[in-house]
């Protein structure tokens, strides 16, 4: 497998161990020095070290009945980028659906993700998520 090949690898491994809520699984692909940043305004907006990310694996895995399954559209490797088109769909455990849409631009090095930039409906994310969230 060559180096973009393994980039996205990681990538998937990423958004099934998201999706599966599985923080053990995702920490053994963030990088120790992690930093992520989810555009927009709402509460999950902003700028993320490892630890707060784990910390949303967790708040995922409360708010949704089974995770969410995630569907890839599109993916495309470069250097040390990865770009991922993305489709969520789940239900909430007040039974209502959180379906979105992402776009995730990753940076990988030696195998772990070092950055992870997130676009997401925040709209969607207020209106729906963070109410089953609490």
């Amino acid at each position: 497998m060559n180096d973009l090949e393994a980039n996205k690898a990681v990538v998937r491994e990423f958004l099934a161990a998201v999706g599966l809520a599985d923080k053990e699984r995702v920490s053994t692909v963030l990088h120790s020095d992690c930093r992520a940043v989810a555009t927009g305004t709402c509460a999950l907006s902003g700028e993320r070290d490892r630890a707060s990310v784990l910390s949303t694996v967790d708040m995922l895995g409360k708010a949704t009945q089974n995770g969410i399954a995630f569907s890839v559209i599109s993916m495309t490797a470069e250097d040390d980028r990865v770009s991922a088109e993305v489709e969520g769909r789940s239900i909430l455990t007040n039974g209502k659906p959180y379906n979105n849409q992402y776009h995730f631009l990753f940076h990988i090095r030696d195998g772990s993700i070092t950055e992870l930039k997130e676009y997401f409906c925040t709209k969607l994310v207020e209106d729906v998520l963070m109410n089953a969230a609490h």
